[in-house]
């Protein structure tokens, strides 16, 4: 049968609305990039949407081939809370893609139930332990794309019943789009709001009006503030006019009133939406609850403190002891004060890398080598700190290499200061450090004491040597030149980064 003007009027509408929902995957696969921090960002189909979508089922940046792979999206669709792999060096099933290491797929399944593809992103750089926000996010993400390819279908629909008649064009365009964006809303977990571009808001979701018990009606303009906790208000109404004024992105915490008057802690963000000149034309954002996340992350931070109060008491205690049982022994003077600084040193890297906690989760230790040294070495340059250099890389230490790394720094700058460099008025040390899958650490002193031969064992070369070799795993070579020590350490990045 031959094709009637209306057929071509169809299927130049079914290109049309494709090209729209390619262009929402997209978007939605480029946000999810962006929120992860990940270098591709893919979204794989397994149903037809509305047409051929222009005849693709694969939507974003990067890694296109591994969204072809039946093996792993066979496994994510058989995972229904997700496939996320931290590390997928030594995972069979990504032996094809070498550049893969932290990999994260999530079905993307509709209120219905019905899964109509996968959500992936992926990074060159593995991650030890992805927050569970992301992956919340993710997950919403992954939601969003299902709703948008639902509402697609019901559009598509419409589309057909538009052909045959009822109503102007402008009036079932506007319900269609009103439509579709409540279904959206409506299906996402997060509270979502919506603002013109003056930032008097005049949509929230089903969600908003469920937790705070009160008509949207309520919480239009700037009604949504009587909302908050009122120590949050100042803060939170400072960061919406400055992302009113610049056109940024909102984000912000603060503690939200629910139904029963109790508050909780949500987290909130916003983003413009612009025109084709790049202007804001709309605000639309989520609010997140976050609450329980940062109860117990205070509780954590607060039992962390106690513990490390008490550890500190420890090492006091344990300093009195040494300096009790060496008191009455002539001649020990001098190892009682070598075991107390010891401790002290040990002290002061335990304060600097022990575990914190925010919104429930640990924060991996932010100390790093260079902040490690300059903490141990300052005791013997503040006179002048000008007498110590340290320069080149740097990285992270955990809280399990701090340890051997404090007793390292701590020997060699008190054997410097007895033998060495540090040891007189014009003496200088540097320290070079360079980091790659190695960190080596160059320790030059010069103009201290000429050194014929090297000093008795006292020096703590036993010291030094197991804390490099045998407890990080690197080398240690000592050339005592005329003009001062030259020493050397390298270490396995890893043996730094380990928990």
């Amino acid at each position: 049968m031959p094709k009637t003007s209306s057929d071509h009027a169809q299927e130049a509408s079914d290109r049309g609305e494709a090209s729209s929902v390619c262009a929402q995957l997209d978007a939605i696969a480029r946000i999810a990039g962006k929120l992860s921090g990940a270098q591709s960002a893919l979204i794989r189909l397994q149903v037809p949407v509305s047409g051929a979508l222009d005849g693709r089922t694969v939507f974003g940046d990067g890694l296109i081939d591994i969204a072809g792979d039946m093996t792993i999206f066979h496994a994510v669709m058989a995972s229904p809370g997700g496939l996320i792999v931290a590390d997928a060096q030594g995972d069979a099933r990504f032996d094809a893609y070498p550049l893969v290491r932290f990999f994260a797929g999530l079905p993307m399944t509709n209120d219905a139930g019905v899964v109509a593809g996968c959500l992936y992103v992926a990074d060159e750089a593995p991650r030890i332990e992805p927050a569970t926000e992301l992956i919340d996010d993710l997950r919403a993400m992954a939601k969003t794309a299902a709703t948008t390819i639902e509402l697609a279908e019901i559009a598509h629909c419409e589309d057909v019943l538009m052909a045959m008649g009822g109503g102007t064009a402008v009036e079932q365009e506007a319900a269609q789009v009103n439509r579709r964006f409540e279904i959206l809303a409506d299906a996402l977990p997060q509270l979502v709001w919506s603002a013109p571009n003056d930032g008097l808001s005049d949509y929230f979701n089903r969600q908003w009006c469920e937790f705070t018990g009160a008509p949207a009606s309520e919480s239009h303009g700037t009604g949504w503030l009587n909302f908050l906790h009122p120590d949050d208000v100042p803060a939170a109404k400072a960061a919406w006019a400055t992302a009113i004024a610049t056109g940024e992105p909102y984000m912000i915490e603060y503690r939200l009133m629910n139904a029963d008057g109790a508050y909780r802690w949500m987290l909130t963000r916003g983003l413009p939406v612009t025109d084709e000149s790049g202007a804001v034309s709309r605000w639309i954002g989520t609010c997140t609850d976050i609450d329980d996340r940062v109860r117990t992350g205070d509780l954590l931070e607060f039992m962390s403190r106690e513990l490390s109060h008490r550890i500190k008491n420890m090492f006091a205690v344990v300093q009195g002891l040494i300096s009790m049982a060496l008191r009455k022994h002539e001649g020990m003077a001098q190892v009682s004060q070598a075991l107390q600084l010891r401790m002290v040193a040990l002290g002061r890297a335990h304060d600097l890398v022990r575990p914190r906690f925010a919104e429930g989760a640990i924060m991996r230790s932010q100390t790093t080598l260079r902040e490690l040294i300059r903490i141990l070495t300052q005791p013997y340059v503040v006179d002048d700190p000008g007498r110590l250099q340290i320069t080149g890389g740097d990285t992270v230490v955990s809280e399990h290499a701090a340890t051997p790394l404090a007793l390292f720094f701590h020997e060699m700058a008190i054997n410097s200061a007895v033998f060495g460099a540090l040891s007189v008025p014009q003496g200088q040390l540097s320290i070079a450090l360079s980091v790659t899958d190695d960190v080596i650490v160059e320790w030059r002193e010069s103009e201290g004491p000429v050194i014929a031969e090297p000093p008795v064992p006292a020096f703590g070369i036993g010291l030094t040597r197991l804390t490099v070799e045998r407890q990080l795993g690197g080398s240690l070579t000592l050339d005592w030149q005329p003009q001062g020590l030259a020493a050397t350490a390298r270490m396995p990045l890893q043996q730094l980064h380990a928990e």
